[in-house]
């Protein structure tokens, strides 16, 4: 090889190595493509306790997290939006890279495209004192959603820059001002357990134990709050929205809770404060009284907020409420599922005892605890929940007698479970013509509709289960039944062979009978149900003592075919002698009460034959 060529050669390697070196430059490392695909550090969201944002104007945006809440440092002082604070947060945790740039493959007019010569946004998150995540926003790529990005590096070093993939500008253009919290109260209604209202004519106070227990109205009276306006009136307090805010002197520096303020508000304003036992903080704020009821805004001032608001809300006159307006216009609040025992007495009959076992009530009747009609308590309770006082009629009343309550014609007693009694009296004007309720150890009389009363029926027959008779079919051995003085037809019954013989007069008319008819007849029987109780009884026994229809049933061991048995006799007569009527009297034999049966009902079981 001469030298003219070995020169040559030579020349071709340079210029083939400067060729790779060219074109290497704008490819990605093997690390660059590995940090790529890593992507940016993530850091937990939950510990960030502090954001810092700098725009290109160097206008400053500081974030504080103080306990549950997100407070704005700068460039004023405020509560900050929770949502927009999560955004933030999120998008900045998802921040893809699409590929890294250097600074040497872009002139200086290109360079200043991409904005990061002056980045519009820097960023930085702590978690307590350390930086956990710093970035800065450039311009936006021609891709949706991409952005010129550079991530700070050690003292000394250059920033690293990136095309990247993310939302987070989206939220850092946000107007500084509207980082404000838009709610002028923001607290679960759940974590409130206290409501003071205080205008210039008075003062209403509202408290409960818990999110479980019932609103009570303490002042300026003691009694029961009515949970539908109650939870009203927290609807409007905690939808108030902030519509502009004008920064004013601090009159608070506790970082929270509210500073109270003695001096009572004026005639046009109503001070609020709400309590919260799980938070351990008050709220404290003061409203102005809307010109009138259609007007949706006025000006606010919350004492844990600095600024002066103007604000806007549904309702806003409703905060300027009556004491009677809160109470509860229900008379009664009962848990039927925690009441262990339910009484009622009367003058005209004897008291009536309920008792509930199990989620099953039962009736003490004749000495004996018997199936109450469950359906008829349910009612009763739901009556009581449900009826509206028509007027609270008196506050104190030193005399009972002008609405009957000295000696009450009526009362029911409930008692819930580990608690005690509680009582409530029912009485009457003079003329009958204005019924009242007073509970026992309660000062206060309420008038009520008399069309409450029927729910209550205070002769105990009225409550005892509609379940007259109740058998396994499997003790079953016969069914006689006769219509009047006619020949009855007797069914007998195997329950090891489920097999139907019938005889009538002594013949056996087996074949003749409905075996299917005859297992719905069983099975009618078994689960023997009542349209009712009757009250009087004296023309049901006289109709009785000529029956149009007698059953007699005979019982044993379940499941098998010896041993003892026992008889049951239920007895069957129209309410109008020798007449077809829409009820029938009945009577189980040796049961003293007297039931009503719809000619219906009786048919389906008399035509089972």
């Amino acid at each position: 090889m001469n030298t003219r060529t070995t020169v040559i050669l030579m020349l071709l390697v340079a210029v083939l190595g400067g060729l790779i070196l060219g074109i290497e430059r704008y490819f990605p490392s093997a690390q660059e493509l590995r940090e790529i695909k890593r992507g940016p550090a993530r850091f937990e969201k939950e510990k960030i306790t502090r954001i810092e944002v700098l725009n290109s104007e160097n206008t400053p945006l500081t974030l504080v997290r103080d306990g549950v809440s997100w407070q704005i440092e700068a460039p004023f002082q405020d509560l900050a939006d929770p949502q927009k604070v999560a955004a933030l947060i999120l998008t900045l945790d998802g921040v893809e890279w699409v590929e890294r740039i250097h600074r040497e493959e872009f002139d200086d007019n290109e360079w200043q495209k991409t904005g990061l010569d002056k980045p519009r946004h820097k960023v930085r998150l702590f978690a307590g004192d350390s930086v956990v995540h710093e970035s800065w926003f450039g311009a936006p790529a021609v891709i949706e959603n991409n952005y010129y990005m550079g991530v700070p590096g050690s003292p000394g070093e250059e920033p690293a820059w990136y095309l990247s993939k993310s939302e987070a500008p989206l939220v850092l253009q946000i107007p500084t001002a509207t980082w404000r919290d838009p709610k002028l109260l923001r607290l679960p209604a759940e974590v409130i357990t206290g409501i003071t209202l205080t205008q210039a004519s008075g003062q209403i106070v509202l408290i409960r134990e818990n999110e479980h227990s019932p609103w009570s109205l303490e002042k300026p009276l003691r009694t029961r709050g009515s949970k539908e306006r109650i939870t009203e009136l927290l609807s409007t307090l905690l939808n108030i929205e902030v519509t502009e805010a004008k920064d004013a002197p601090s009159s608070n520096g506790n970082g929270g809770a509210a500073k109270s303020n003695a001096s009572a508000p004026s005639a046009d304003e109503i001070k609020i404060i709400i309590d919260s036992k799980p938070r351990g903080k008050s709220y404290e704020l003061t409203l102005k009284k809307p010109a009138d009821e259609k007007q949706t805004n006025t000006t606010a001032i919350a004492a844990w907020r600095k600024p002066v608001f103007t604000v806007a809300a549904k309702n806003l006159a409703s905060l300027w409420v009556q004491p009677n307006n809160l109470r509860d216009h229900l008379l009664a609040q009962i848990d039927g599922e925690r009441l262990e025992f339910l009484t009622i007495s009367s003058k005209a009959h004897p008291e009536v005892s309920l008792r509930n076992e199990g989620g099953s009530w039962y009736l003490l009747r004749h000495g004996n605890w018997d199936p109450a009609n469950g359906e008829r308590v349910a009612r009763a309770l739901g009556a009581l929940n449900t009826h509206e006082i028509l007027q609270f009629t008196a506050d104190t009343a030193a005399d009972l007698m002008p609405y009957g309550l000295d000696a009450p014609f009526q009362t029911v007693t409930w008692t819930p479970s580990r608690e005690k009694p509680v009582k409530l009296m029912f009485g009457h004007n003079a003329e009958s013509t204005q019924f009242f309720a007073k509970y026992e150890h309660e000062p206060f009389i309420y008038r009520i509709d008399a069309s409450l009363l029927p729910s209550l029926p205070t002769d105990g027959i009225k409550w005892k289960g509609l379940g007259a008779l109740r058998f396994t079919t499997f003790a079953l051995r016969r069914i006689s039944l006769a219509l009047g003085a006619n020949t009855p037809i007797i069914l007998n019954y195997n329950p090891v062979s489920a097999e139907w013989k019938a005889t009538r007069g002594g013949r056996d008319v087996s074949e003749e009978i409905d075996r299917v008819k005859a297992d719905q007849l069983a099975g009618n029987l078994a689960k023997f149900t009542v349209q009712d109780w009757a009250v009087d009884r004296s023309a049901a026994l006289e109709a009785l003592k000529t029956p149009f229809l007698t059953i007699q049933i005979v019982l044993g061991e379940p499941g098998r075919t010896d041993g003892p048995v026992r008889e049951v006799e239920i007895l069957f007569s129209p309410t109008q002698p020798n007449a077809t009527t829409a009820f029938y009297f009945g009577q189980v034999k040796g049961d003293p009460d007297i039931f009503y049966m719809t000619r219906n009902g009786l048919l389906q079981i008399a035509g089972s034959d």
